[in-house]
C-alpha cells in the first residue's frame, strides 16, 4: 500500500458502473498477481517498512484469492509474526521464483499472557519476498517448498470506491521505521566476527582487539578472556555498552574499562564494541553518532543505529561456533545511553539471560529528548509530534510486560547526568509486569557512582553469577 494512501478500497461492479454519478475519486494502491500450482491470486503489496509491519494485522478476513506479499530490497531470513491479527494465515517465502519455505495454518497470537511475547516465524533460508495468504491454501492446492511461483506487479493499481462499502485505514504514521514492532521484524545482520591482535595481557586475562560485521559496519572493539582452562561449554559472556561519547575524544574500549577488568578477573569474556562511526569502524557515518540521515538532514535515531550494533553482535556470536564462547550464557552491562540502549535489546532479542543497567538514560525515548539541543527537539516535535503515541511504539519502556529476562538497576540519587527518575520509571513499570528486578540507589554520588562503584560492581556480580554464569 502506497505510503500516503488514506483509503482501502472495496471494489464493487456496482461503482464501477455509477462512478460517474457519485462522483467518487479514484485511489492508488498497488497490486500484485500470482500464480501458483494453477491458482491466481490478487495480491496487495507492501514495499516500506511500515506497511510490511503493518501487514495484515487487524483484518478480520482475506479474500480466497487474495492476501499480501512483502517485497524486500535484499534476500535475508526474514521474520513474520502474528500480533494482532485476527485469522490463520498460511505463509510463502519466496526467492527466485520458487517456494523455499513454508508456514501452514499459522493461528493468531493471544495476548495478555505474563512473559508471552509473539513468537517470531522465520524462514530456514534467505528469501525476497513473503507472501501471506488466508489459512489453508497450501494444503487445499498441494503447494509444498520447491514450487515454483510466478509474480506480476502492477504498480499502483486503480482502485474506485463503492459509496456503500468504503473501509477506512489511517497512514502508517512517520517514524514507523523507529517502532520496536518494525526492528523486531527486521532479521539480525551480524556475523564474520574476528579476534585480531592481543594487546595486552596480565595474570587474569588477555585483552584482545575485535572486530564484527553489523550490517554494512564492520564494528571494532576490545574483549577480554580470562586465564586458564576453557570451562565445558566455553567461558560465560558479558556485552558491555558504554555511555555516549564524542567521537573526537573516543577510542577504542573507552567507557567501560573498569567492568572489563572487574568482569574478566571474575571468569567473564567481556566483550566492548565501539559501536558504528566509534573506533576503527568502518565505514564512517555521514551522521555524528546517534543521529541518522533522513531527507530533513541529520537527526536524531532513537539510538536504533547503536542498539542494531548490539544486536549484530549477539547474531556474530551465536554465528561463531566457538569453544572459547559460550552463547547460551550471554549478558549484557549498560551504562548511562549504553544503559538505555541495553533497555532496547530486551525488547528486542531473547538471547540474553541478564542486564545490568548503571545510570540508564530512560526507556521513554521522549524522556530523553531532554539531552537534546532545542533547535532538534522542535524538529522532533514538528515531525512527530508532542506526547504522541508514535514515541510509546518507539519506546522499549510500552513493551516490558514482554521481557524475560532478569534485570538489575543501579543509579545515585545525586546524578546530574542522567535522573534517577529514569530507572525509578523502569523499576515500577517492571515490578508491575511482574518481572525479575533489583534496584539500588546511591545517595550522594555522581554519574560514574564514585566510592560507591565498587559495591555497584559486586551487586552486578552477583546478580551476573546467578543468571548467567549459573545458568544451563
Amino acid at each position: 500500500m502506497s505510503f500516503r494512501a488514506t483509503l482501502v478500497i472495496v471494489v464493487s461492479v456496482f461503482a464501477l458502473l455509477l462512478g460517474a454519478l457519485f462522483a467518487l475519486p479514484v485511489y492508488k494502491k498497488e497490486y500484485a498477481k500470482v500464480e501458483i500450482k494453477g491458482v491466481s491470486l490478487l495480491v496487495e503489496v507492501a514495499r516500506d517498512s511500515q506497511s510490511r509491519a503493518r501487514g495484515l494485522a487487524g483484518r478480520d478476513k482475506i479474500p480466497a484469492q487474495g492476501g499480501m506479499l512483502f517485497v524486500f530490497d535484499q534476500p535475508a531470513a526474514y521474520g513474520i509474526w502474528m500480533k494482532d491479527m485476527k485469522i490463520p494465515i498460511d505463509i510463502f517465502w519466496i526467492k527466485n521464483g520458487v517456494v523455499v519455505d513454508l508456514e501452514e495454518n499459522v493461528i493468531p497470537f493471544k495476548s495478555g499472557l505474563r512473559d508471552t511475547s509473539p513468537p517470531i516465524f522465520r524462514p530456514d533460508v534467505t528469501a525476497l519476498y513473503v507472501l501471506e495468504t488466508s489459512a489453508g491454501l497450501a494444503q487445499k492446492h498441494g503447494i509444498k517448498i520447491g514450487d515454483e511461483i510466478k509474480t506480476f506487479f502492477r504498480n499502483e493499481f486503480a482502485q474506485i470506491a463503492s459509496p456503500t462499502a468504503v473501509a477506512v485505514e489511517e497512514p502508517p504514521p512517520v517514524g514507523g521505521e523507529y517502532f520496536i514492532e518494525t526492528l523486531r521484524l527486521a532479521p539480525a545482520e551480524g556475523g564474520e566476527f574476528k579476534i585480531k591482535k592481543l594487546l595486552t595481557k596480565n595474570k587474569f586475562y588477555r585483552k584482545f582487539a575485535i572486530s564484527y560485521k553489523s550490517g554494512k559496519f564492520a564494528v571494532s572493539g576490545v574483549m577480554n578472556v580470562p586465564m586458564g582452562a576453557i570451562p565445558r561449554g566455553g567461558f560465560p559472556v558479558l556485552i558491555l555498552n558504554h555511555g555516549l561519547i564524542s567521537p573526537e575524544i573516543y577510542y577504542t574500549g573507552r567507557g567501560s574499562r573498569r567492568e572489563q577488568d572487574f568482569f574478566a578477573r571474575q571468569g567473564y569474556i567481556t566483550i566492548h564494541p565501539d559501536y558504528r562511526g566509534l573506533g576503527e569502524t568502518d565505514p564512517k557515518l555521514v551522521c555524528p553518532s546517534t543521529l541518522s540521515y533522513t531527507k530533513d538532514g541529520c537527526h536524531h535515531d532513537f539510538y536504533v543505529g547503536y542498539t542494531d550494533d548490539l544486536v549484530n553482535l549477539v547474531d556474530a556470536l551465536k554465528k561463531l561456533n566457538s569453544k572459547l564462547i559460550d552463547v547460551k550464557r550471554m549478558g549484557m552491562w549498560g551504562h548511562s545511553m549504553g544503559g538505555g540502549m541495553a533497555a532496547r535489546v530486551m525488547v528486542l532479542n531473547p538471547d540474553i539471560r541478564a542486564y545490568v543497567l548503571f545510570a540508564p538514560i530512560s526507556a521513554d525515548v521522549e524522556d530523553n529528548f531532554y539531552e537534546l539541543k532545542s533547535k532538534e527537539i522542535t524538529w522532533l516535535r514538528e515531525t512527530y509530534g508532542m506526547g504522541s503515541e508514535v514515541y510509546k511504539k518507539m519506546s522499549p519502556l510500552t513493551y516490558f510486560a514482554e521481557v524475560q529476562a532478569p534485570v538489575q538497576l543501579h543509579h545515585a540519587s545525586t546524578d546530574k547526568d542522567v535522573p534517577v527518575e529514569f530507572s525509578e520509571k523502569m523499576y515500577e513499570a517492571l515490578k508491575n509486569s511482574g518481572k525479575k528486578v533489583e534496584f539500588y540507589k546511591y545517595p550522594g554520588e555522581g554519574h560514574e557512582f564514585g566510592d560507591a562503584w565498587s559495591l555497584a560492581a559486586e551487586r552486578a556480580l552477583q546478580f551476573f553469577d546467578k543468571y548467567v554464569k549459573g545458568a544451563r
